[in-house]
């Protein structure tokens, strides 16, 4: 798989430098970035983030704060919502959870117990959806981030071509292949002249950590 970026950052400043060699004008990238939430609270039935993970939260709100979003996801489930929450209301922005939760459309009902499998498919649509140019943050899950990515657009790894580290493609579909870090950020960068979506792996926080 063709290899793309993996950085460990402090702070992150929207990648500029990147940007002006992806596309002559900023309008026509749009740029995604996927945060995995961090640690929860497991004696609680929905599992919200523990006082590390809202800790953590704050450390993400804090190495995003130079990016201009424009839109904030997250899945259904609490966990992720509280992860972007903090990078929200720094910019008076609202989160969307997707799936909503309550009874949908199909008379199914959507609750902090419903698997985080069921915000592929509604997420998926939504950032196909995002105008050229937009910053869209997305609080996500380790059982649904990847296929997230891999439905817009990041081949998955195969045996053949197994998907390394700092590689622009996924390494599976599920959370069976999700390293146990809790400090992982993803940008998928989407241009409207490329089928191609460019993806960078990062890491936010303690920049002393292993």
């Amino acid at each position: 798989m063709r290899r793309s970026t993996a950085v460990m950052i402090g702070i992150l400043v929207l990648p500029e430098v990147i940007l002006a060699q992806l596309s002559p004008t900023r309008d026509e990238v749009t740029m995604i970035y996927f945060v995995r939430h961090a640690e929860v609270d497991a004696t609680q039935p929905a599992f919200p983030l523990s006082a590390a993970g809202r800790l953590k939260a704050d450390a993400f709100a804090r190495a995003v704060s130079e990016v201009g979003f424009t839109h904030i996801f997250s899945s259904h489930t609490s966990r992720a919502r509280q992860m972007v929450e903090p990078v929200a209301l720094a910019r008076n922005l609202s989160v969307q959870q997707l799936p909503r939760l309550g009874i949908q459309p199909d008379n199914t009902v959507v609750s902090e117990h419903t698997s985080s499998r069921a915000a592929i498919a509604p997420l998926v649509r939504a950032l196909r959806e995002l105008p050229a140019g937009s910053r869209a943050l997305v609080g996500a899950n380790s059982d649904n981030v990847y296929a997230i990515l891999n439905g817009l657009g990041v081949p998955t790894g195969t045996p053949e071509q197994p998907c390394v580290s700092g590689g622009n493609c996924v390494p599976c579909l599920t959370n069976a292949c999700a390293s146990p870090r809790y400090d992982q950020l993803w940008l998928l960068i989407l241009r409207q002249a490329s089928t191609h979506p460019f993806l960078i792996e990062l890491r936010y926080g303690d920049t002393s950590a292993p």
